[in-house]
C-alpha cells in the first residue's frame, strides 16, 4: 500500500531533520503563524495597533517560510542556529504580545511553547536561562498596561513559565535517560545477537533453522560453503520443495513430526543424502524442537558431514585387509605359477603333436580349452603378484601430466574407433611428484579400460589433472565417463580382490590399482550413480610440498 504524499513528505522532513524527535521544531512553529493569523483575523480592524501587528506577523510569517526552506536544504547547519533563532524568535513573541494588549494579551502562551522547547531539546538549564530572560523582558514589554492587579498577572504568569520550563527539563532528562537505556539494551541485544549469529557462522558443521510451516529462516555459512547452496536462495522457502530428496531418502519424516511437536528431538546418523550440486554425502543429523508459549514455533537441526571421514575409515579397513590379502596373495601365485607353468607348456607341446596325428576332433577341442584356461589360471597368478607388488620399482620425480600422456597413446586410438571421444584437461604448470610412472600408467590403464568397457555404445571419457581444491600440496586426476554408472549396492566392493560383474575379469584390476595409490601415499575415491556415469578421483602429494603424510 502506497502512503499519501504528505505522509510521504514529512517522513522526508523528519529524516532530514534527524528523526521524528525534531519534528516537532518546524510543526510547532507553524502552528504559531496558524494562531497570530487566528488573532488577526477575529479582532476587528479598529483595535489599536492592529495593522502593526498584521505587518509584523506577515514578518514572522515570512521568516519562518525562510527558516522551512533552509532546513530543507541545509538541515545541519540550520540547526546549528539555534541561538539567533531563540533571539528571533522571542522578539518576535514579545512585539506581538506588546502589540495585542500587553499583560491581557493571551499570546503569553508563546513564551511558555519556546521556555519549553529549550528545555526539552537543550536541557533544563538553558530552558531556565531562557524562561528567567523572557520573564524580564515581558515585565519591560507589559509594565505600562499593568492595571490594578497587573503585578499579580504577571507573578502567576512567571510562575508558570519557570515552572513549565522546569517540569518540561525534568521529563527531558527522564526521557533522554529512558531513551539511553533503551539504545544501550538495544546495542546489547545487537551485539549478542552479532555474538550468536558469529558463532553459528563460525560452526564447521551446518546449521538449520525451520518456522512451524517448515520455511528455511537460517542457513549457515558452512552449508552454503560445502553444498554450494547460497542462503538468498533457500531463505523463506519451504524446505521440502528446495531439497525433494529428504523424503525419498527418509529425512523428512523425522523432521515433520519435529515440527508437529509430536517428538523432541531426533538423531540421525550415516545417513545418506543427494545434494543439490555436490552429489551423495554422509551425514549425522540432530534436530531439535523450538517452542514459543508452550507451543511448537519450529526446529533447529545440525548438520555433520562425516564423507570424509567414512571415506577415511573405509579406506583404512580396504588398507588393512588388502595387506593381508597381498600376503596371502604372494604365496598363492608363487605356489600356483611353477604346476601352472607345467600344465601350460605340456598343453602347448600336445598341441603341436596334434597337428601330426589324427585326433579325433573332440580331443582337440578339450586340447584347446584346458589351454585357454591355464592361460587365464597363469594371468590370474601374474595380476596376484602384481596386487602383492612385490617390486617397489624405480621411484622419481616425474611429470603426472607426462605420465597421462603416454598412456593415452596407448589406449586413445583403439577407443575412438570404438565410437568413445577422450577428452583432455590437463593443467598446465603442474608440480612435479614422486613415484614409479610405470605403476602409475597401470593404474591410469585400468580406469580408462574399465571406462571404455562400461561404454558398450559409446561415449565419452574425461581425464583432467589440476591441484586438489582446498588441500595445498596435493595434485589431482580425475578419470570420468557418462556410461551407465556403478549400482550402489557395489560400490562398497570395488576395491575388493577377485570382485568383478565382468563375464572374463579377474577382479584385480581396482584392486591393484588401489594398492599403487595407497603406496604413493595418495586417495582414490569413486562417485557413480545408475545412468548418470562414474568418476574416479585420486590425489597424490606434490614433490617437496610437505604434503605426504
Amino acid at each position: 500500500m502506497t502512503e499519501p504524499r504528505g505522509i510521504e513528505w514529512l517522513r522526508e522532513f523528519s529524516r532530514r531533520l534527524g528523526g521524528p524527535r525534531f519534528l516537532a521544531l518546524p510543526l510547532l512553529r507553524g502552528l504559531a503563524v496558524i494562531a497570530a493569523f487566528v488573532w488577526l483575523a477575529l479582532t476587528p480592524p479598529a483595535h489599536p495597533g492592529w495593522k502593526a501587528f498584521a505587518l509584523t506577523i506577515a514578518a514572522f510569517a515570512a521568516y519562518s517560510l525562510l527558516l522551512y526552506v533552509l532546513i530543507w536544504v541545509r538541515p545541519r547547519e540550520t540547526l546549528r542556529l539555534n541561538l539567533p533563532v531563540l533571539l528571533i524568535d522571542l522578539a518576535f513573541a514579545l512585539l506581538l504580545i506588546h502589540l495585542s494588549g500587553g499583560i491581557q494579551s493571551t499570546l503569553f502562551l508563546a513564551l511558555l511553547l519556546i521556555a519549553g522547547l529549550q528545555s526539552y531539546y537543550y536541557g533544563m538549564r538553558r530552558g531556565m536561562a531562557v524562561a528567567v530572560g523572557a520573564s524580564v523582558a515581558y515585565l519591560l514589554v507589559c509594565l505600562s498596561t499593568f492595571n490594578h492587579h497587573g503585578w499579580a498577572d504577571y507573578a502567576i504568569r512567571v510562575a508558570v513559565l519557570i515552572g513549565t520550563a522546569m517540569a518540561v527539563g525534568i521529563l527531558a532528562e527522564i526521557e533522554e535517560r529512558e531513551r539511553l537505556e533503551v539504545a544501550t539494551l538495544n546495542r546489547e541485544v545487537q551485539a549478542r545477537e552479532q555474538f550468536i549469529s558469529n558463532v553459528v557462522e563460525s560452526l564447521r558443521d551446518g546449521l538449520v533453522v525451520l518456522d512451524r510451516e517448515g520455511r528455511l529462516v537460517a542457513w549457515n555459512r558452512a552449508l552454503e560453503t560445502r553444498y554450494d547452496v547460497r542462503a538468498e536462495e533457500v531463505l523463506g522457502k519451504p524446505w521440502l520443495d528446495l531439497f525433494p530428496n529428504m523424503k525419498r531418502e527418509g529425512l523428512a519424516e523425522p523432521i515433520e513430526r519435529l515440527l508437529r511437536g509430536e517428538i523432541e528431538e531426533f538423531t540421525l546418523e550415516g545417513v545418506e543424502h543427494e545434494t543439490l550440486r555436490k552429489g551423495r554425502v554422509i551425514l549425522n543429523m540432530k534436530g531439535n524442537l523450538l517452542r514459543e508459549n508452550q507451543l511448537p514455533s519450529g526446529a533447529v537441526i545440525l548438520v555433520e558431514d562425516i564423507t570424509e571421514a567414512v571415506g577415511l575409515e573405509r579406506s583404512a579397513r580396504q588398507t588393512e585387509k588388502l595387506a593381508a590379502l597381498g600376503t596371502l596373495s604372494a604365496g598363492l601365485a608363487h605356489e600356483l605359477n611353477n604346476p601352472i607353468g607345467i600344465i601350460s607348456s605340456r598343453v602347448e607341446l600336445m598341441l603341436q603333436e596334434a597337428e601330426g596325428h589324427r585326433l579325433p576332433a573332440q580331443v582337440l577341442e578339450d586340447l584347446q580349452v584346458l589351454h585357454r584356461h591355464s592361460q587365464r589360471v597363469a594371468r590370474i597368478a601374474r595380476g596376484l603378484l602384481s596386487f602383492a607388488r612385490q617390486s617397489p620399482g624405480d621411484w622419481s620425480a616425474l611429470d603426472l601430466n607426462h605420465v597421462v600422456e603416454e598412456t593415452l597413446l596407448l589406449l586413445e586410438k583403439q577407443v575412438t574407433k570404438e565410437g568413445i571421444t577422450v577428452r583432455r584437461s590437463l593443467a598446465p604448470d603442474l608440480p612435479p611428484m614422486e613415484g614409479d610412472p610405470n605403476a602409475l600408467q597401470q593404474v591410469i590403464l585400468n580406469l580408462l579400460t574399465n571406462a571404455r568397457d562400461a561404454m558398450v555404445s559409446g561415449g565419452e571419457i574425461r581425464i583432467e589433472t589440476g591441484t586438489a581444491p582446498g588441500r595445498p600440496g596435493w595434485l589431482r586426476l580425475i578419470v570420468a565417463d557418462d556410461g551407465p554408472g556403478i549400482p550402489l549396492e557395489h560400490l562398497p566392493r570395488i576395491f575388493d580382490p577377485f570382485y568383478t560383474t565382468k563375464a572374463d575379469g579377474t577382479g584385480l584390476g581396482l584392486s591393484v590399482s588401489y594398492g599403487i595409490v595407497r603406496e604413493h601415499e595418495g586417495t582414490i575415491d569413486v562417485q557413480s550413480q545408475p545412468g548418470k556415469g562414474t568418476t574416479f578421483i585420486l590425489t597424490f602429494p606434490a614433490l617437496g610440498s610437505g604434503g605426504r603424510a
